[in-house]
């Protein structure tokens, strides 16, 4: 698990002001990777060619030797390579590569370095594993960028006329000097749209994030960059699969399955922790790490003194049951208070989200963890979420004739005109699809309230929302919406951040090649069958306790709704009731404290979300010094 950089000029260039820039990259990097820094400039070759500057902080997870050192160089092909992530297969690989290279480490990081000496790009569909990587191809005198197929690890970049930076975080090419420091008017819809920045946009004009499973190919020659990129692999619900032929061949599916990743995702040289919050996802990877470790797994938790947030009772539980060294982390809203400043420096980019794990990550890196495990991803395989049901419902309204649904619907939107949640409901009941579904299911704003916020127009969500085949269910579908959208711009991306804040690696065994093709291709009737996430239980048998399960489902979140309106008040409205903080970042300043009065009255009306997400904006273009 690393940071890693790199600058690209096609032309002559002052070669100190470049190593000027990558440094302060670097430095930006630092908290990923504390164990080691390199960088390498790979010189041109005849006149015209291109100069590279390649860069590395590590955090040294698999043989924390010297020879782990990035960037790493194949002295068989000449070839270069910095790599962020885990391969948990590259011991296979390896071995199967082992009569083709002369080892100089036992890294991941080699592994994939000789695999593409040997196969080239279709290396990456053999790997097992959460990367962002770039590879130096000295004989092709290019350079290549490519993403895990989840997006699990982040990569940005930004192409000029005659240059190309890419890093891991967006802070790190601001950190360049070279980027300008202007808000892209796109991000900010779409930021307000989802409470994230939706793939490729991001926050910041010209900087874009390379999509999960693409392949970006960069030339440099000749005065011009030119980049090309492609989907290198096919996702989860894109390609034919075979599936189990009965219920219970589709639970033991799933056990084997699940408990093959949390294996794989224990291979480490540095000690392995687990986030658990007494859900059953968290549970279910705990339960399977005692199964398939000989060692009690480390689990850590966050404890409220309000009783209605807090699921230490669940976690204790689970806990109990599997002999864990366990840890509570006990949190207030004057602690968060405290700790805010920090959780905000640490957003790479704005997020509604995030804030929960970078208080368990600090707590886990405190304990003398590296490595934990998250049980990110069972919601959006085995329909733990809402728009679940809410598509099931969207079903039963396909009986009324379209006139009485239109008309009920219009009714509850104009009654609830000016209570944002209802109007939503009002949207909901005319909602049929299960894009239309998910889409208001994870709308913070609709596009009325973005024009009145001032900006031009709201995010085209439908262009950027992952592709469904024609003839998926609508239980498939949502599952596809989730893990490519939800999940992949904002949980995924605020987990790397939140962690690497901490120099701790988060590791997600259900996010996970053979997991995620394996359940995407179990009949949905299966996965429906009365209780939360029913064929996971099933193939997890008695492994958890009924009253782990047997309990409204409550998401890994802090109890924002009650702070906002305490502790929190003060710092929050002396933020969004600043008339030139918040139309410097291009929104109009009445119209947002309108919301926040309207939310201290009414905060049910409202929702917490959307005036935290306003906050969070303000805050974080504040700290980063951007414009528009």
């Amino acid at each position: 698990m690393c940071g890693i950089a790199g600058i690209g000029v096609s032309t002559a260039a002052d070669g100190a002001a470049l190593q000027a820039a990558l440094t302060r990259m670097v430095r930006a990097l630092r908290h990923r990777g504390p164990d080691d820094e390199g960088w390498e400039a790979i010189p041109n070759g005849t006149e015209g060619e291109p100069a590279l500057l390649l860069a590395n902080t590590r955090l040294a997870i698999l043989d924390r030797s010297a020879a782990g050192h990035q960037p790493m160089r194949d002295p068989s092909t000449g070839n270069w390579i910095v790599l962020n992530g885990e391969i948990y297969n590259y011991r296979a690989l390896r071995d199967e590569l082992a009569g083709d290279a002369d080892w100089r480490s036992h890294t991941d990081t080699e592994v994939v370095l000789r695999a593409y000496g040997k196969w080239g790009v279709d290396c990456l569909e053999r790997l097992r594993g959460m990367y962002a990587v770039a590879l130096w191809d000295q004989a092709a005198r290019r350079l290549l960028l490519a993403r895990d197929p989840f997006g699990i690890k982040p990569l940005y970049y930004v192409a000029s006329r005659n240059q190309f930076l890419f890093a891991s975080e967006v802070r790190a090419l601001l950190a360049s000097g070279l980027v300008p420091r202007r808000l892209n008017r796109e991000g900010l819809a779409s930021y307000l749209s989802f409470g994230s920045v939706e793939t490729p946009l991001t926050i910041i004009h010209d900087v874009l994030s390379l999509p999960p499973a693409h392949l970006l190919i960069i030339e440099m020659r000749n005065g011009a960059v030119a980049t090309m990129a492609r989907q290198y692999t096919q996702l989860p619900g894109e390609q034919p699969t075979t599936s189990p032929g009965s219920r219970s061949a589709a639970a033991r599916a799933v056990y084997e399955v699940v408990s093959d990743s949390v294996r794989a995702h224990l291979v480490s040289d540095v000690p392995v922790g687990a986030f658990l919050s007494g859900g059953i996802d968290s549970s279910a990877v705990v339960a399977l790490m005692h199964r398939v470790s000989n060692a009690p797994p480390r689990t850590f938790s966050v404890v409220f003194a309000e009783r209605q947030f807090s699921e230490a009772p669940y976690a204790r539980a689970i806990a109990e049951r599997y002999s864990t060294v366990h840890t509570e982390i006990p949190l207030s809203e004057s602690d968060l208070l405290a700790m805010l400043p920090d959780a905000l420096r640490a957003m790479d980019q704005p997020t509604m989200d995030g804030i929960n794990t970078y208080v368990v990550s600090r707590a886990v890196h405190q304990a003398g963890i590296t490595v934990a495990l998250s049980g990110l991803g069972g919601d959006e395989l085995f329909g733990g979420y809402p728009s679940f049901a809410r598509v099931r419902r969207a079903r039963l309204l396909t009986m009324l004739p379209e006139p009485i649904r239109r008309t009920l619907a219009g009714i509850v939107s104009r009654a609830t005109s000016s209570v944002p949640r209802a109007a939503k409901a009002g949207n909901l009941l005319d909602a049929i699809s299960p894009l239309d579904v998910y889409r208001l299911s994870r709308q913070l704003f609709g596009q009325s309230d973005i024009q009145a916020f001032g900006l031009a127009c709201g995010a085209d969500v439908s262009s950027r929302l992952p592709a469904v085949p024609a003839d998926a269910d609508p239980f498939l579908a949502i599952s596809l919406y989730e893990l490519g959208h939800y999940m992949a711009n904002t949980l995924l991306r605020d987990t790397d951040c939140m962690s690497m804040a901490h120099a701790l690696e988060v590791r997600v065994p259900f996010v996970d090649r053979d997991v995620v093709r394996t359940v995407l291709a179990i009949p949905s009737l299966y996965k429906m069958n009365g209780r939360p996430k029913g064929l996971l239980l099933d193939a997890l048998g008695d492994m958890l306790p009924t009253e782990v399960w047997q309990r409204p489902k409550q998401g890994f979140g802090l109890p924002f709704d009650c702070w906002m309106r305490s502790a929190l008040r003060a710092e929050i409205d002396g933020v969004l009731s600043d008339r030139d903080r918040i139309a410097h970042i291009g929104l109009e300043p009445g119209c947002v404290r309108q919301l926040w009065n309207v939310f201290l009255r009414h905060p049910r009306w409202v929702g917490w979300s959307r005036l935290w997400a306003l906050y969070v904006l303000a805050k974080w273009c504040e700290l980063q010094r951007t414009t528009l």
